[in-house]
């Protein structure tokens, strides 16, 4: 996973399951309202998507007949954010849960120096590249390795292979040429999407 890339392109605007695209239009706030909690999943990703698709997603969940399970969106939930951040979604939801910690100390500071924290909410990469570089700002080699083991590691029942598995560059390729071929069989909506 490259960290520069969703900091300089900025967040994902869509996704795919099952061949139809959803558009992420609601505020990246949301992670840091949601994220930072343990059953976060459906609160962030029906936080970003836009009305029509929220709607259209939970018809499908509710549609006994649909084979989407609540486990294939969480997956899903879990992608979009490793795409807005850069990082496996358990490092971001430790560095959103410090944000939401030190909001006020950070936020100060910030505003001394003339910059809108609330502002870079909007960019999820870049936020977590904030709280990251002010977490180790100062730290010696030791400490900062020390920080790093506890930002990475997974999650409690979450295995070895699991945790190791990547979004690869080759998975964006083929996510981003699914959605370009869904949108051009329905006309739709044009983004860089998430599959």
């Amino acid at each position: 996973m490259e960290e520069w890339r969703p900091a300089v392109l900025g967040p994902p605007a869509s996704f795919v399951i099952d061949d139809e695209i959803y558009e992420l239009a609601g505020s990246w706030m949301v992670l840091l309202e949601w994220l930072p909690v343990q059953r976060w999943h459906m609160h962030v990703l029906y936080g970003l998507l836009h009305p029509l698709d929220a709607e259209r997603l939970s018809d499908r969940l509710d549609d006994l007949g649909d084979p989407l399970s609540r486990e294939e969106v969480r997956a899903m939930a879990e992608r979009v954010v490793e795409q807005a951040t850069g990082r496996k979604w358990w490092v971001a939801q430790r560095l959103y849960a410090t944000l939401a910690a030190s909001w006020g100390e950070l936020d100060g500071r910030l505003s001394l120096r003339g910059v809108d924290l609330a502002a870079l909410l909007q960019t999820p990469a870049r936020m977590c590249n904030l709280v990251y570089g002010w977490l180790v700002d100062g730290a010696d080699d030791k400490a900062r390795r020390q920080l790093d083991m506890r930002l990475t590691r997974p999650p409690r029942g979450m295995s070895k292979r699991e945790a190791a598995a990547a979004w690869s560059p080759e998975e964006a390729g083929r996510s981003f040429m699914a959605a370009m071929r869904s949108q051009a069989d329905a006309g739709g909506r044009a983004s860089a999407a998430v599959a």
